[in-house]
């Protein structure tokens, strides 16, 4: 049982990281509607002794979190034995979550990769060349909705881990979550819409 609340926390704690992150990277990327300001943060950004440490934190928060959610499901299945009857709550069956996991992660290893092999000065010309393509442009918003259905399932769950009543901090929680997905969603709209 230690060892499962373990998981728990070090998922939770992973995935807090990783919403910071989220929510530094969705910052600056609105910056975009200033093209100068949004090169000038990338020309710092971009320098290796910022890009490469940040770059590794988040992919250190996504191998422990990925983990740590294996190890848990594969536990809970062990420990049901088999289904519940009776659901009280909507229920998702559970390869439908696998498969929107495993989008998830694809999204993220793509977009990482996409950036990592971006090697411009003019990054907002390399942004708005992506999103100016209506694959690239559909795709993003398809991840954006998945992180956002996985946001507000995984937030939930962690202020349940941490101890915090998760039903006093629900709006919080999908005010936050649609906020960030917006400010996501900005930049790729705008330029899809005015190109």
């Amino acid at each position: 049982m230690k060892l499962l609340q373990l998981q728990k926390r070090s998922m939770a704690l992973a995935g807090s990281v990783m919403t910071v992150y989220l929510v530094f990277h969705m910052l600056s990327n609105l910056s975009f509607f200033s093209d100068n300001g949004f090169n000038q943060f990338y020309a710092f950004y971009n320098q290796a002794w910022v890009r490469w440490p940040v770059l590794a934190l988040v992919i250190i928060s996504l191998f422990i979190h990925v983990k740590a959610a294996i190890a848990i499901r594969l536990k809970n299945s062990q420990a049901r034995g088999q289904g519940y009857h009776k659901h009280n709550k909507i229920h998702v069956p559970a390869p439908l979550v696998t498969i929107s996991i495993a989008l998830l992660f694809t999204f993220i290893v793509v977009h990482i990769t996409q950036s990592v092999l971006s090697e411009a000065t003019d990054v907002y010309a390399v942004v708005t060349d992506w999103f100016t393509s209506t694959f690239w442009f559909l795709f993003y918003l398809a991840g954006l909705f998945i992180m956002a259905m996985h946001l507000l399932h995984s937030l939930v769950n962690v202020m349940q881990t941490l101890g915090v009543s998760s039903k006093m901090h629900a709006a919080l929680i999908y005010s936050s979550v649609v906020m960030l997905s917006l400010g996501f969603a900005a930049v790729p709209v705008y330029i899809w819409m005015t190109q």
